[in-house]
């Protein structure tokens, strides 16, 4: 019999940062945003294209303006 050491190991904690995600809350329905991928998940599903540009308009003027170059 082979006992695996170590195998807990590779387990992410919870805590960690997700990647870049972002929570964020629209028509009182929490969803994931990955503005890296511009791709928006609710339960971890992705939402469909029509809403995903709906709920990243919102989140973009949530946003504090940065600074442009001019």
């Amino acid at each position: 019999m082979v006992i695996k050491k170590n195998a807990g190991i590779a387990r992410k904690k919870a805590s960690q940062p997700q990647n870049g995600m972002v929570n964020f809350s629209f028509a009182n329905v929490s969803y994931q945003i990955d503005p890296s991928r511009r791709k928006v998940y609710h339960r971890w599903i992705e939402v469909e294209t029509a809403k995903t540009c709906q709920i990243m308009g919102a989140w973009s003027q949530s946003r504090p303006q940065e600074k442009r170059a001019v």
